[in-house]
């Protein structure tokens, strides 16, 4: 995508009692796709003064998401979000995208999702520039969520639910699956029309929460994932070869199955996933069979309580689910519940995150790694929490802990909002490219 720069100047007159009206600063924007830097550029400042560079958008939900950088001009009157960090704002360290992905909800605001409701082809922001607590230029801006010319389209055809993204043009292209994770339902469907831009045709597999499946992550037949694989791959928009997948958490680990037990996965990406295999939704037999028998469930030792969540919320801070310091799990438990993911002929990528609290994903990845020895890369993202694959630099001001009941229930999520950003844009990146070479 072709990013255009708009130039918009806006004129501020500087009266006073005495000395001559100041030259007015300009704003210059520019927005290309939603993985590129923004552009905003500053011109016409005194060396040294500050001038604050904002920027603000409307959800779908009609909900104010705004986010802010106070900077210093350098020596020739200039800032640019690009080069420069600033001195205090909703993001710290020069980063050409922080603007996008700092954007939080007025203060006081309830929050009932850890996203923005955004599902257009794109984000249309405002970038204003305020002097002195006084806006002295704004200008419009777009940014692509997505190609354009990606269709979607959703399917309830041979047993197999949920929706198909694909790219522009006749094709055909590289068929990827994509997962969600313990929410249910039609997983991430921006995202899925993201990947789709990319140039693959993205199956985003619903597998328990929606008419004709199951209710609860309860005994899923993995038997449902593979003849998903084999619907993918023989749809005309989609070329021969293996299919890629790509899942998180309970997704990442759905993920993982395919690789191990259908032989038309040719790649697959598990993000904050596991190489064991979980217990069901219930914490009672598994969460998953193959050839009518339960796939045997790795045993917690420590699960997290009603008791313990409560406390913690009672506490002021987010409960957690599953203790994210592991498993009392001997080695021969550990291994009886482990994926057999060396059986697969796949290429694998796992990404973990250093500070998980929704589930030690690190550790469980690690299971895994070690079975596939150098056929895998095992990415543990720095500072990272849970939620790290979407569409890159939308808002991750509420990833580190999610809101179950507004202002009352909040789940931990781990890592902070800049760290979460910058693993998200890298995670995704990584799929990409291993989806491009593998395919």
């Amino acid at each position: 995508m072709r990013r255009g720069i708009g130039l918009l100047a806006a004129v501020l007159l500087v009266a006073g009692c005495s000395g001559p009206a100041r030259a007015a600063p300009s704003l210059a924007v520019g927005g290309g796709a939603i993985d590129e830097p923004l552009e905003a550029v500053v011109s016409g400042l005194a060396p040294g003064e500050e001038a604050s560079v904002w920027a603000r958008t409307t959800d779908d939900r009609g909900r104010l998401w705004t986010s802010w950088a106070t900077f210093a001009a350098d020596r020739d009157g200039r800032v640019d979000i690009a080069r420069q960090a600033p001195v205090r704002g909703s993001y710290t360290g020069a980063d050409p995208t922080g603007l996008l992905w700092s954007m939080r909800l007025p203060s006081g605001e309830p929050v009932r999702e850890s996203r923005a409701a955004l599902t257009g082809p794109e984000v249309r922001l405002t970038i204003g520039v305020d002097i002195d607590g006084r806006t002295v230029a704004r200008a419009p801006v777009a940014v692509a969520l997505h190609a354009p010319g990606v269709r979607s389209t959703p399917i309830a055809e041979d047993g197999v639910v949920g929706d198909l993204h694909l790219p522009p043009g006749p094709g055909p292209h590289p068929g990827v699956i994509l997962l969600g994770g313990s929410e249910g339902g039609r997983p991430n469907p921006e995202l899925g029309r993201f990947l789709a831009g990319k140039g693959f045709a993205v199956l985003g597999l619903a597998y328990f929460g929606l008419p004709g499946l199951p209710p609860a992550l309860d005994r899923i037949p993995v038997e449902y994932g593979t003849r998903a694989v084999d619907w993918l791959r023989a749809r005309p928009e989609v070329s021969g070869g293996r299919v890629g997948v790509v899942g998180l958490s309970r997704g990442g680990e759905f993920a993982l199955l395919l690789g191990a037990f259908s032989p038309g996965v040719g790649a697959v990406a598990s993000v904050v996933g596991s190489g064991a295999v979980f217990p069901g939704a219930a914490r009672v037999g598994s969460s998953w069979t193959h050839g009518g028998a339960e796939l045997p469930p790795l045993v917690l030792g420590s699960p997290g309580s009603p008791v313990d969540f409560l406390t913690s919320v009672a506490r002021g801070r987010p409960g957690r689910f599953v203790d994210t310091q592991g498993t009392t799990a001997t080695p021969e438990e550990l291994d009886r519940a482990a994926i057999p993911v060396e059986r697969s002929g796949a290429a694998f990528l796992l990404v973990s995150g250093e500070r998980d609290e929704m589930w030690p994903s690190r550790r469980l990845l690690d299971v895994a790694a070690q079975r596939l020895g150098d056929r895998a890369e095992h990415v543990v993202q720095p500072g990272a929490g849970h939620f790290i694959l979407d569409v890159p630099n939308l808002p991750t001001s509420y990833t580190a802990a999610v809101a179950l009941v507004p202002g009352v229930f909040w789940a931990a999520g781990g890592g902070t909002p800049q760290a979460n950003a910058v693993a998200t844009a890298d995670t995704v990146r990584r799929v990409v490219e291993l989806f491009r070479e593998e395919l």
